[in-house]
Formats: structure tokens, C-alpha cells, sequence
């Protein structure tokens, strides 16, 4: 089996993951440990972070059970780093075709942005297994279903303005799971952290109720 396939599996079986977007090192690493504490295997670090590939570095290290991956890649150079700070998977906003084919050579799975059926035909055509849906909240709730119509292969990762009152109607639409920033990953350093893992754990449990 391949990494990438190994990945988008898992990603089935979860159906969740952190995306950690926050001002400071400390606060990001203390939404990482929360989010491993509540069960949550798939933590996206974005590079937005101070110290991004540090934290995605030692992280990796801290947490070998969970799979890190780097965020708001945008340029090929970007990728490459993240890799070499132990990075196991690459997510963009953008739908990046350079990156992408870098990926796919590599045999790492890059989630590469689209919102529009052309653009997740342009990146599905040029091999990518895994779309970011992204931004989720800017569609109806049905666009998923309606895309699946022509594209039944097509499978999406849904991000942005994802929480816990609409979570499970995006899973309910086909989408192979959704990253969470909001109260989550977005968490403020002046929440305490055993709320923040309370909170990582309400989400673990509202996709759990997903049949």
C-alpha cells in the first residue's frame, strides 16, 4: 500500500483532524498535546505558526503516533522543508500543480485547495487523490452531494468555518473527513487546557456519531 493511500485511509477512519492556527509556539504545541490527549490522530500545523517547521519537527518527535502535517504550503520550496522537518502529509489553500506532481513522485500525500469543479477537476486530472475543500462555509450544504452527480471519485477534506454545529453535515455530504480551527485549533492561549482537550474531545465524539 502506498503512503498516500495509507493516509487517505486513515483520514476515512478518523474523519477529523486539528488545523493549528495560532500566534504563538507555546499555545500551538499546547492544541497539539491536547489534541492528542483527546484522541485526535491527524494534526495539520500551519506554517503561519512562529517556528512552524520547529513545532512540526518536535511534534512529530513528541508525538509518534500521530500523523503532522504542514499547512498553508504555497510554494514548492515550502513543501520541501516541511518534508525535511518530518511533515507526513502537505495541505494548501491553493490547488498548486507543481507541488502536487512533487507529491505524487515522492509518494506524499499533498491536499491541494479548490472550491470550484474546475479546479477540482484540474487537480483530480493531474492525480490528486485528496481534495481540501476549502472554503467549505462559502457553498451550500448540498454542493457536495451535487458535485458527486458527474464526480463520484472525487474525495474532499472540508476546511474553513468548520465547528461543531455543522461538522457532521459535511461528513453526512461525502466528504472523507473535515479540519477544525475554530474553538479547536484556534484555541486562545487564555482558555486552560484541560478545556481545550474537553473541546477536542466534543469533536471526536460528534464525528464518532456519524454513521
Amino acid at each position: 500500500m502506498s503512503n498516500i493511500t495509507k493516509h487517505i485511509d486513515e483520514f476515512r477512519k478518523y474523519r477529523l483532524s486539528t488545523i493549528v492556527r495560532t500566534n504563538s509556539y507555546d499555545n500551538a504545541y499546547r492544541i497539539v498535546k491536547a489534541s492528542h490527549e483527546a484522541g485526535i490522530k491527524f494534526i495539520e500545523i500551519t506554517l503561519t505558526i512562529p517556528d512552524a517547521y520547529k513545532l512540526i519537527k518536535t511534534c512529530s518527535q513528541d508525538f509518534p503516533d500521530l500523523s503532522i502535517g504542514a499547512g498553508t504550503i504555497l510554494t514548492l520550496e515550502e513543501a520541501k522543508k516541511a518534508i525535511e522537518h518530518d511533515a507526513s502529509y502537505l495541505v494548501s489553500p491553493v490547488g498548486d500543480i507543481e507541488i502536487l506532481k512533487w507529491c505524487n513522485e515522492k509518494d506524499i500525500l499533498f491536499v491541494a485547495g479548490a472550491v470550484t469543479p474546475t479546479e477540482m477537476y484540474n487537480l483530480h486530472s493531474n492525480g490528486a487523490k485528496l481534495i481540501k475543500f476549502f472554503p467549505a462555509n462559502s457553498m451550500p450544504m448540498n454542493y457536495i452531494s451535487i458535485i458527486h452527480n458527474p464526480h463520484p471519485n472525487f474525495e474532499f477534506l472540508a476546511t474553513g468555518g468548520i465547528d461543531l454545529s455543522n461538522i457532521a453535515d459535511f461528513i453526512k455530504a461525502g466528504c472523507v473527513g473535515c479540519g477544525v480551527t475554530a474553538d479547536l485549533g484556534g484555541a486562545s492561549e487564555s482558555i486552560a487546557y484541560e478545556d481545550i482537550v474537553k473541546i477536542a474531545k466534543q469533536y471526536v465524539e460528534k464525528v464518532n456519531s456519524v454513521k
